[in-house]
């Protein structure tokens, strides 16, 4: 039997709303449990990956990223996104783990995952 993936889309950025963290809890639980996943970065969301991040007393979402790249998450991020907000098309901007893609890739994602999770405002 193949491994179940879960696919999350987040669109918000990651101090404003708790959209993060629950992705963050939500997306290492399941991987604990041998689940694959997959993250889209869109809209705001690309402001997750951010290098350099001092959210003093939070833990920077970029080094959550990471934890959870470390136990097995794909991460993508949105390139239009990127360039409007500012940050390097390269993805260098960005923890190392996220690849700066499109929405032909996000579609990709779609059709790959079996449960599909959206966090918006």
């Amino acid at each position: 039997m193949e491994k179940k993936i879960l696919g999350f889309l987040l669109l918000s950025s990651p101090y404003t709303y708790q959209n993060s963290h629950t992705l963050y809890e939500l997306a290492r639980t399941a991987l604990e449990k041998g689940y694959g996943v997959k993250i889209f970065l869109f809209v705001d969301g690309v402001n997750n990956a951010k290098l350099d991040q001092e959210p003093d007393p939070d833990v920077p979402m970029n080094q959550r990223l990471q934890e959870l790249a470390d136990l097995g998450a794909e991460f993508q991020a949105c390139g239009l996104c990127t360039a409007a907000r500012g940050f390097d098309q390269t993805g260098s901007d960005f923890v190392d783990v996220v690849e700066v893609s499109g929405l032909t890739e996000f579609a990709e994602i779609i059709g790959e995952v079996d449960r599909f999770i959206t966090f918006s405002l």
